[in-house]
């Protein structure tokens, strides 16, 4: 079940200190880190999940191993992205991972 709770002033303290630790882990595979999603916008209710998106530029089993690593587990059965209207619909442009 989702339950949406009122924003919560740590949700941003909370981001950086998972943050850093997932720049740590991964090093230079990451070339930034965003929080993203509902808690990324202050004074939004949302469901109480710090989400972050990194960016990088190869899905590798070296980047697979420092995320897991770092304790994060990867959702085999979620991969591509959406592809925006007029763009290029090669797989391997909007390959995403995703862990929890």
């Amino acid at each position: 079940m989702i339950v949406i709770v009122p924003y919560q002033r740590e949700w941003p303290g909370e981001f950086e200190r998972l943050g850093r630790a997932l720049r740590a882990a991964l090093g230079g595979l990451a070339m930034r880190i965003d929080h993203s999603d509902s808690t990324s916008v202050a004074g939004l209710a949302s469901k109480s999940i710090i989400d972050m998106q990194f960016t990088t530029l190869d899905l590798t089993a070296e980047l697979d191993a420092a995320i897991t690593e770092a304790a994060y587990d990867r959702l085999v059965h979620i991969l591509p992205d959406h592809v925006p209207p007029g763009a290029s619909d090669e797989p391997e442009q909007w390959a995403k991972w995703f862990y929890n």
